[in-house]
């Protein structure tokens, strides 16, 4: 879903509507609320350790002791200043 989707989406509710929590539904998750709503600051990458697998950005990995090389074998999951949703 693209945010312009979202945004239509949004305008179609209410002023009553607009004041509840937003929650999600998973099957690999329980129903939650979403706690915020932010930009990227960096590009986060992933490991690909675990499922799902947390996110870095470049300085933990460089802090994992992770060279040049093993960095770039990771993918960026989520680039600079892209939205974010936290739970």
């Amino acid at each position: 879903m693209k945010l312009k989707d979202l945004k239509k989406q949004l305008n179609k509710l209410s002023k009553e509507q607009l004041e509840q929590e937003l929650c999600y539904n998973s099957e690999e998750f329980s129903v939650s609320g979403i706690a915020k709503i932010v930009r990227a600051k960096a590009n986060l990458y992933t490991k690909h350790e675990d499922d799902p697998s947390p996110l870095y950005t470049m300085k933990q990995l460089k802090e994992d002791g992770m060279d040049k090389e093993e960095i770039q074998e990771c993918d960026i999951e989520i680039p600079k200043g892209a939205f974010v949703v936290e739970f």
